[in-house]
């Protein structure tokens, strides 16, 4: 078992953290091509479109029909099922490699910025070595939480199986138990609302749990630590430094805020251009000319989007890699403002 340094809480300055995050961040912008792909900090939703027809005269049709249209459907699947499966695989395989080259991207981000902190050059040959160095242990890490992940769900489920088939063919028995089982659940589940209303913070045991998975995952790049080894020292350090841990994540969360508004505002501005030739193509009639012009205009805001969620991407992994370090005595504690010795007054001549 590795012995890792307790050190006693040290003193982090938040401001230094926060504009040390960014200039590294800045100086190094190779970084944020690996960090648009290290996810954690940005999310890429689609559009929800919603289309509602007059039916008033295709009612009687459509309603009176709904076998027909359900045989039509099955038909198409089973005339098309090779293509179908042919979409899934590709889409599965697509998913896939990207998960692999995000684990890549992932230790890239972190080793990058522990050699940066520690005064080493770092390049984009040196990001990608970092990445691949920590490939392997990342995946494991990934497949460990996955398993554990389903293992919890499997146990959720066998439960809900066992409530249903005590219910559905248990005699007196079965009720009995079921009863027991019952009353066993409620004081559970009482127990935890209760534990969550004294916390008064409904997320505080998930968000407990993201940030130890952040602590960990940096366990395993910098400190080569396996699964189980990286989250009991990630719950560790997160006990003993559980104040400023939890002021990481305030300034994490208005930081996001501000840094969520800056691209909902770029891409705005960025689009209008874009709306301009798409008013223009409507007024005219749609001409090819005017469409294929209003299209390639779609690319401003389109490339403003990517460069912005990956710099915000890559600010934040810097940023929980930087606090990581700090907490974990990897780096010297900042010295606090208000014990630093007062500037010498300048001496006087007599006169």
């Amino acid at each position: 078992m590795t012995a890792y340094p307790h050190p006693h809480r040290k003193y982090v300055d938040f401001g230094k953290l926060i504009t040390d995050t960014w200039r590294l961040v800045w100086r190094h912008k190779f970084l944020w091509f690996f960090g648009l792909f290290a996810g954690g900090s940005t999310s890429l939703g689609g559009w929800n479109g919603n289309f509602s027809f007059d039916v008033g005269n295709q009612g009687d049709r459509s309603s009176g029909q709904p076998d027909q249209a359900v045989q039509e459907v099955s038909d198409w699947i089973t005339s098309h099922l090779t293509l179908i499966l042919i979409l899934a695989a590709a889409i599965a395989v697509m998913l896939v490699l990207i998960w692999l080259w995000s684990i890549i991207c992932r230790g890239a981000v972190i080793g990058s910025v522990r050699d940066a902190r520690q005064g080493q050059p770092i390049s984009f040959g040196s990001a990608f070595s970092r990445g691949r160095e920590a490939f392997r242990r990342l995946l494991i890490f990934d497949l460990f939480l996955l398993l554990l992940a389903l293992f919890l769900v499997a146990i959720f489920t066998a439960i809900t199986l066992i409530i249903i088939f005590l219910v559905a063919v248990a005699g007196v028995a079965g009720k009995i138990l079921l009863g027991v089982l019952g009353l066993w659940l409620l004081s559970f589940i009482g127990f935890g609302l209760g534990l969550l209303l004294c916390c008064t913070v409904w997320f505080l045991p998930w968000l407990l749990l993201a940030i130890i998975v952040m602590y960990a995952t940096r366990a395993v790049v910098l400190e080569q630590a396996r699964p189980v080894a990286s989250l009991r020292r990630a719950g560790r350090l997160m006990m003993e430094n559980l104040t400023q841990t939890l002021f990481f994540f305030l300034i994490s969360i208005g930081l996001g805020v501000g840094a969520t508004i800056i691209i909902v505002i770029a891409g705005g501005v960025s689009s209008i251009p874009a709306i301009i030739a798409w008013s223009i193509a409507y007024g005219q009639g749609w001409p090819t000319a005017t469409i294929v012009i209003a299209s390639i205009l779609l690319i401003l805001p389109l490339g403003v989007l990517i460069v912005l969620a990956a710099l915000m991407n890559t600010y934040f992994t810097s940023f929980w890699t930087i606090a990581f370090d700090k907490i974990a005595g990897n780096e010297p504690a900042d010295e606090p403002k208000w014990s630093r010795p007062p500037t010498p007054a300048l001496p006087t001549t007599g006169q």
